[in-house]
């Protein structure tokens, strides 16, 4: 992350136009809850951006309700993935956005899964470390059914949009060295946001100083239990566990009897959801709409 903040010139298409909103309704048909429709645009309107106002989730983790939602990379199977209008369209419908911090050549931390650019991005290819911001910023991220594109996003770009608004879950990729965590974590502190992110790692070293500087850290882990104990994990102050939906039950109940909250990753629909047991805290889906049975009012 660069002391000196990019400033970026080009204008941030951060709309989906009518046909995307027509693919989408295609593709999810009556499957979609109210919730959905809305988030995808009800009444004419273009999905994605909202005021705070438009916000639904809430914004200080302590005013979680459990189960929780987590869209996960900003409901990628709706949404173009990581793009700013799924994850406004999440918290519109009442979601924590769940993305994935990466670093371009300079440092700048940027919101996008993969390693490379070549599975969700056009306009560029190859390991997102080699990219420019200048190629970061020209690139667009393709749209999972097809429909209209969406521009890239930077953290600081999510920040500025959503940051307090609205409880976020990011998550730091494996390959950040300790003093990019200490960068994004300095980020966060600079902007206050103590209180409204729920931060993630599959490394128990960063999850433990995300904990220590006095965020609410969350420690991803695979479908067996880590080298880690549920104790060693406690005393190191983490709240959260993530682990893989294949993880067995017994084992997810066992985190749950330590006093995590519990939620595993990664679930098709929100209705994948209703099926898990009782004692879950939340859990992440690609899709978080389908499925999903509540109303706005």
């Amino acid at each position: 992350m660069n002391t000196q903040r990019e400033t970026s010139t080009r204008t941030r298409p951060y709309t989906i136009l009518a046909t995307a909103v027509l693919a989408a309704s295609a593709t999810f048909g009556a499957g979609l809850a109210p919730a959905a429709a809305t988030g995808l645009g009800s009444a004419g309107e273009a999905p994605g951006l909202g005021s705070p106002s438009d916000f639904t989730t809430p914004d200080k983790v302590a005013d979680i309700e459990f189960p929780t939602t987590i869209s996960h990379r900003g409901g990628a199977n709706v949404y173009p993935e990581e793009s700013m209008e799924g994850f406004t369209a999440s918290a519109k419908d009442g979601f924590l956005p769940e993305m994935d911090i990466q670093f371009l050549e300079d440092g700048t931390p940027v919101l996008i899964h993969d390693d490379t650019a070549d599975r969700t991005l056009n306009g560029v290819t190859g390991p997102i470390r080699d990219l420019s911001r200048e190629e970061w910023d020209a690139a667009t991220i393709k749209h999972p059914a097809g429909g209209e594109e969406a521009a890239t996003v930077t953290l600081d770009e999510l920040l500025d949009e959503m940051g307090g608004d609205v409880v976020l879950v990011p998550e730091i990729k494996p390959g950040a060295t300790p003093e990019e965590v200490d960068r994004v974590l300095d980020e966060f502190d600079e902007r206050g946001l103590k209180d409204s992110l729920v931060v993630q790692s599959f490394d128990f070293e960063a999850a433990k100083t995300i904990a220590d500087r006095g965020y609410s850290s969350l420690y991803l882990m695979g479908s067996t239990m880590p080298k880690e104990s549920p104790a060693e994990i406690k005393d190191a102050g983490i709240e959260w566990v993530g682990p893989s939906k294949k993880l067995p039950t017994n084992k997810m109940r066992e985190l749950d009897k330590a006093g995590f909250h519990v939620a595993p990753y990664t679930l098709a629909t929100a209705k994948d959801g209703h099926r898990l047991p009782g004692f879950i805290d939340g859990y992440f889906t690609d899709d978080a709409w389908t499925g999903l049975t509540f109303s706005r009012q």
